[in-house]
């Protein structure tokens, strides 16, 4: 298995792909509370809701006072992979593809199944390590796979 390698730094270890703020935080949905979105987003001005947004990420940081906060880091390169590879007439970390990507990272297996005869295009991502199965179907033809549901059973039921 590959994995690009992306170096991207700007003083206090913020990814070079955080060019908006405003939708750095829109994206952190899959990642913080919307309390915690809503706090950035009523900062009176640029510079505190940029305060706050290092403040909230500092408070996530794996390794508190380092340089580089790599669960910052790894958030947002899962994110411009996600729009890179699954985006379409909407950015791809907005898809279902890119959330469960950006949530669990890549899957240990997928399944591609874009020609079969009697079904739609469907994909099946399978994630070993955490006993998960996610299935996306793309009803329009147009490359926009939806979730179409986790298998729910004991052993895969999903956890909030």
């Amino acid at each position: 298995a590959t994995r690009p390698f992306i170096v991207e730094w700007l003083s206090g270890g913020t990814p070079l792909s955080i060019t908006d703020l405003d939708e750095a935080v829109e994206q952190l949905r899959y990642f913080a509370k919307t309390s915690d979105i809503d706090f950035i987003k009523e900062a009176k001005d640029d510079k505190d809701r940029r305060r706050r947004f290092e403040e909230f990420w500092e408070k996530n940081n794996p390794v508190p006072g380092a340089p580089v906060n790599r669960a910052m880091v790894e958030y947002y390169t899962r994110i411009a992979y996600a729009n890179e590879h699954f985006g379409h007439y909407i950015a791809g970390w907005r898809t279902d593809r890119g959330m469960v990507y950006i949530i669990y990272g890549a899957p240990s297996a997928v399944d591609r199944h874009p020609l079969d005869v009697e079904s739609k295009p469907y994909e099946i991502w399978e994630y070993y390590d955490i006993t998960r199965r996610f299935i996306f179907t793309d009803e329009s033809g147009f490359g926009d796979y939806r979730l179409l549901y986790p298998i729910w059973d004991d052993r895969n039921r999903m956890r909030n």
